[in-house]
């Protein structure tokens, strides 16, 4: 209950205390840890101590040093985002002073500084206004945007454009309110109490003249500039009305003219765009009335005028004045007028019958079929006058059958070929008439498909080959339309033939035939050419393949070099094998050489042996020769021992056939034993070794 109540009293204790205060100034964006404030400098004792009681989280507090630093980034315009005037941004901080015993409010004023640019809301903007504007429009415009203090804001705007081939230049300055002597340009910027942006149009636009205007605004807070691009588009009205290219127009026509004929074709013009451009042509009058006629009629987009009935019942008429109007159709639009004089003159009577019955509509044409026989009926022709045909001597195509001076019948000259000659022009005149048509020769299927070479030779290089065929014919329409087909019993299944491609297709690696054939021999096939008129004609085409002779021989004899090369291989593997054998018996001889030269010495040595126990050949007698000579016939065949009486015991089963060996020892011959001591007594002596060594060891060279 009593720290209940402390608490309390702890928490009132500020407004009971009177408490001070002090405003520091510090600006925004200041580096982290900086030393802001130093509570020491408030008193000149050192040892005060003083208790946080309320502060930012932007600031840290040193209660040892009682120091005040930046903990956090401080942004003013973050802080205070509605603040444009700068007028009061602060961050407080609050202590209990623990000498004075009183309240220290610490208040810092953040500053603003200019580290934001003006932002416009897009880098491009477009406006339309209609032409014949009245001078003095006002445009709103988007203003650039700027987060700091207005101090720290868009300070200057300037308008760029170019006008007659000059640099036009408008600004404004919005913290002096001032603007440059720009009022009498066609255009420049404004800032009205509002403080928004506007765009004075001070001129008439005409879109005749220049439909479109493109100006950059550049905003500047005098640390940072930005641009965009603003683009005014004038729009039409209908405020041109259309004109003729000739205010008179005239023309000559006769009585014969055929109805439909097209006597003349107008044109007017309109500088207004689409709609306001669209001409409409009307026969307002013939010969001063407005009433409706069969004469004559215009057409309304094209300005076409045309005859529409013959002029047979009005030969006593010379001349007819028609006025024509044009207008771009708006309500209330003002007609352009011109005036049109149709001239009849009078001409002879040109009066032609065809022989074909195939003959365009307004008669200018004739058609007649190619190949048919010469002196094929073309025409009769006549006049009320003398006849004239052009043109006259012997290529025109046809030839004239006089009948009289007033009437003559048009012959074919030959057979007509449409591929060399598709067409013949004849001119008639009588007095002062003329009529002209064309004969138009017509195509028959009389031409076969034709191919630049009979044998086609392919060099198949690749695996898979696709050749595009061609072949031609010089008829028209389905009579020259080429198809292509297989023909000939033999096309190897790698060859096929789709439309006009033939393929050559060798890619199957396990079917060989393609390469089999063009390894053993060339391959020929047909291919046949057709058209699909009626009837039908064709033509063949012989194609050869075959491989490169150098690549054709290395498959050819691909095994036989294969097989070649093994045989060398086996005959090098054997002779290898010869050598070593060669060698083998080589070395073996020369050991035996060696070893023959070991018994060669060895016998020396026996024969010494054998001289000097002949010394005691009178003691042993027949018997003593008897042995010596047996031994020494042994040791030209054997590896030289001299042992003891207890080796040669040991020796009995010697596969070496000698008597003396395989003889059983008995111990008690004397005679032997004495032979035995006899010989190594000598040899003691000759290497003197202790008797009881050659005893117990032997001799073994």
């Amino acid at each position: 209950m009593i720290m209940h109540l402390f608490n309390i009293f702890f928490l009132l204790l500020p407004a009971l205390i009177q408490s001070r205060q002090h405003e520091i100034s510090l600006n925004e964006e200041t580096p982290l840890g900086t030393i802001i404030f130093d509570l020491n400098t408030l008193s000149s004792s050192s040892s005060i101590t003083y208790q946080l009681l309320e502060s930012s989280s932007l600031l840290a507090f040193n209660s040892s040093t009682n120091l005040i630093s930046i903990a956090k980034r401080i942004d003013r315009d973050t802080l205070c985002p509605n603040d444009d005037t700068c007028s009061k941004c602060q961050l407080t901080i609050k202590f209990y002073d623990m000498f004075y015993y009183d309240i220290l409010l610490l208040i810092f004023n953040i500053n603003d500084i200019n580290d934001n640019p003006p932002i416009f809301s897009s880098n491009t903007y477009s406006i339309s206004l209609t032409e014949n504007n009245i001078p003095g429009i006002k445009i709103r415009l988007s203003k650039a945007e700027d987060i700091d203090c207005s101090m720290n804001g868009v300070q200057l705007y300037e308008l760029t454009y170019v006008l007659h081939g000059h640099v036009m230049i408008s600004s404004i300055n919005l913290l002096l309110k001032h603007q440059n002597q720009t009022k009498y340009q066609p255009f420049y910027l404004s800032y009205d109490s509002n403080t928004d942006l506007y765009l004075i149009i001070n001129q008439t636009l005409d879109r005749e003249l220049q439909n479109e205007y493109i100006f950059t605004i550049t905003a500047n807070d005098y640390s940072h500039t930005i641009s965009s691009k603003l683009t005014l588009t004038v729009l039409d009205v209908n405020d041109h009305i259309a004109r003729f290219s000739q205010s008179i127009y005239s023309v000559n026509m006769s009585y014969s003219t055929s109805p439909g004929t097209i006597l003349l074709k107008l044109t007017a013009y309109d500088p207004d765009l689409e709609q306001n451009a669209r001409i409409f042509y009307s026969l307002l009058s013939i010969d001063g009335t407005t009433n409706k006629n069969d004469l004559f009629q215009i057409n309304s987009h094209t300005g076409e005028l045309r005859l529409i009935s013959n002029l047979t019942h009005l030969e006593s008429k010379r001349i007819f004045k028609l006025i024509i109007g044009a207008s771009d159709g708006s309500n209330h639009a003002i007609p352009a007028l011109t005036t049109v004089y149709i001239n009849i003159i009078q001409q002879s009577i040109i009066t032609i019958t065809f022989g074909s019955n195939r003959i365009s509509s307004n008669g200018s044409e004739v058609f007649i079929e190619e190949n048919l026989p010469n002196s094929t009926f073309i025409a009769y022709i006549t006049s009320d006058k003398t006849l004239q045909v052009l043109p006259e001597g012997n290529s025109q195509g046809f030839y004239i059958q006089k009948l009289s001076d007033n009437s003559i019948t048009l012959l074919t000259d030959r057979n007509y070929d449409r591929e060399l000659h598709s067409f013949y022009n004849v001119s008639i005149r009588s007095g002062d008439n003329e009529r002209n048509f064309r004969i138009i020769v017509t195509d028959i299927n009389d031409c076969r498909p034709t191919w630049n070479t009979s044998l086609l030779n392919i060099n198949v290089e690749s695996y898979l080959m696709i050749l595009t065929l061609n072949a031609t014919d010089n008829d028209e329409g389905q009579n020259g339309k080429v198809g292509y087909r297989k023909k000939g019993s033999f096309w190897p299944e790698w060859i096929d033939l789709i439309d006009n491609q033939l393929i050559i297709n060798c890619t199957n690696q396990t079917d060989n035939h393609c390469w089999n054939h063009l390894l053993n021999e060339e391959v020929y096939i047909d291919v046949e050419a057709f058209d699909y008129g009626q009837p039908a004609l064709s033509s063949l085409m012989k194609i050869r393949l075959y491989r490169s002779s150098t690549r054709l021989m290395f498959m050819k004899y691909e095994y036989m070099i294969v097989s070649i090369a093994s045989l060398l291989g086996i005959l090098f593997v054997l002779s290898m094998i010869c050598i070593c054998i060669c060698c083998r018996r080589r070395q073996t001889k020369k050991n035996i050489e060696i070893m023959d030269d070991n018994s060669t010495k060895q016998k020396i040595i026996q024969t010494s042996s054998s001289e000097q126990s002949s010394s005691a050949g009178s003691l042993y007698g027949s018997e003593k020769s008897d042995n010596i000579t047996l031994e020494t016939a042994t040791s030209c065949h054997l590896d030289m021992f001299l042992f003891s009486p207890k080796r040669a015991a040991t020796m009995t089963d010697s596969p070496y056939p000698y008597t003396f060996l395989n003889k059983s020892l008995n111990p008690t011959d004397t005679l032997t034993n004495k032979l035995f001591h006899s010989i190594q007594t000598d040899l003691s002596l000759l290497t003197d070794s202790k008797p009881d060594v050659l005893t117990n060891r032997g001799t073994y060279v």
